[in-house]
């Protein structure tokens, strides 16, 4: 699944300090065309190497855009699965057509993240 893969990329790029010189606010890593999933960061404090990163690598594959200073669009979205860091930093990765709003909570339970709307 591309959330967990997503999940663990992040951590494993936990340590990697080579991408990104922003500092803070909401980005996003858009997955779409190629798989139905936008992933957004709101609230970051402090570079965002870890995320662009991820994403970036994701990109060289042709399966990921940063976007910097920019939330995933809610317009399509079945809704998505949110986790929340200290002090209120949220990951929620977003999911499009054609996942259906079961197939997300299913997902989000399955991860033990919690599924919001729109």
């Amino acid at each position: 699944m591309i959330l967990r893969s997503f999940l663990v990329l992040a951590a494993s790029s936990f340590l990697f300090l080579g991408c990104g010189s922003l500092t803070g606010g909401d980005h996003a890593c858009d997955l779409r065309p190629d798989t139905a999933q936008c992933t957004d960061w709101r609230n970051l404090i402090g570079p965002t190497f870890t995320q662009e990163g991820v994403c970036q690598t994701l990109a060289a594959t042709g399966k990921g855009t940063w976007k910097p200073n920019e939330r995933c669009p809610a317009e399509g979205s079945v809704g998505g699965c949110q986790t929340k860091s200290a002090p209120n930093i949220l990951q929620t990765n977003w999911f499009y057509a054609p996942k259906t709003e079961a197939e997300v909570r299913a997902e989000c339970a399955d991860d033990g993240t919690t599924f919001v709307t729109p």
